[in-house]
């Protein structure tokens, strides 16, 4: 009787091993490259992509890494990416589809924009009759127009920053207007802006010297 359920017991268990035999395997991981940005055509490396509190992934010097995820088919999932401290990493995660293409030799990639902190801004100024005039951001001079009127400076600013620019006229007590300044706010990209600003100068009038008065020669 003990051989007869030991040998039962066997064939059981054989029968369970190869029904497992014969399950399918299970399908391979989906691959998924995702590009990070700081404008279009400038990628960002150093940023990490992290599933459910885990790193998948991080981008190289060309601004991808492939992830390698699990999944069903056709199920969406959410990736967080965080970017380098110069930039701005999303608020909100990335959402991803787990498909596959036809073509296995392509794979399926989504762009993320992580933009700078800072952005460059250049503020250039046309002063027409305005030369070696003091240009004042932010209560200083930071450069002078030329002999025609000209100059230019650079800024790292933080997007939507307001700020203004002055151009004092203090040492010429001729032109008008006065000291005039011009606000701006700092664009969501690298950009040029322009202090147009025409000048009055007012002229000073010769006066006449009156004439000596020459006594007429007697005869």
């Amino acid at each position: 009787m003990k051989i007869f359920f030991a040998a039962t017991i066997a064939l059981v268990g054989l029968g369970t091993s190869s029904c497992k035999d014969l399950d399918p395997p299970p399908p391979p991981p989906f691959q998924i490259f995702i590009r990070i940005d700081s404008d279009p055509g400038r990628p960002v490396a150093g940023a990490t992509v992290s599933r459910n509190n885990k790193a998948l992934g991080t981008t190289g010097p060309d601004g991808r890494t492939m992830l390698t995820v699990t999944g069903a088919e056709g199920e969406t999932t959410d990736v967080t990416i965080k970017c380098p401290d110069a930039f701005t990493s999303p608020v909100k995660p990335t959402s991803i589809r787990l498909t596959r293409f036809a073509d296995k030799s392509k794979v399926p990639e989504y762009t993320v924009s992580c933009p700078p902190m800072l952005r460059r801004v250049v503020v250039a100024v046309k002063a027409e009759n305005g030369p070696n005039l003091p240009v004042v951001y932010l209560n200083k001079v930071i450069t002078r127009t030329d002999v025609s009127g000209a100059a230019h400076f650079a800024l790292e600013i933080a997007p939507n920053t307001q700020f203004q620019v002055m151009l004092d006229t203090t040492e010429h007590s001729k032109m008008k207007p006065v000291s005039p300044s011009k606000p701006f706010t700092a664009p969501a990209h690298d950009e040029i802006l322009v202090f147009d600003q025409k000048f009055d100068v007012e002229k000073v009038r010769a006066v006449a010297a009156p004439r000596p008065n020459i006594p007429k020669a007697l005869n």
